[in-house]
Order: structure tokens, then sequence, then C-alpha cells
């Protein structure tokens, strides 16, 4: 996993600009939420954008 960047966990809070790991991409979160299996970085676009390292 690159530097800074966490493991996508259901069921946390996440903040603007949290970065995550997700089937081995990274995500940075564009909007708070409460993370649940529907809105994981790959399907929530209007949650997360992808990012680099």
């Amino acid at each position: 996993m690159a530097a800074g960047f966490s493991d996508w966990k259901v069921n946390k809070q996440y903040s603007e600009s949290d970065r995550v790991a997700y089937r081995g991409k990274q995500y940075r979160c564009v909007a708070p939420h409460k993370s649940n299996s529907a809105n994981n970085p790959k399907t929530a676009v209007t949650l997360w954008r992808k990012d680099t390292p």
C-alpha cells in the first residue's frame, strides 16, 4: 500500500481529503460520509475520486 493511504473499511466515518486503498487502487474522499458496502470507492463516484500517492 502506498504511503499515506489506509485500507478502506465499512462503517467508518470519512472526512474530505481522506485517502484510502481499495482493490489495488488509491482514492481520495471528496465528501464527508459514513461508509457502507454500497458506497465503496469504486462505485460511489460522488464520494470518491481516484488518486495517486
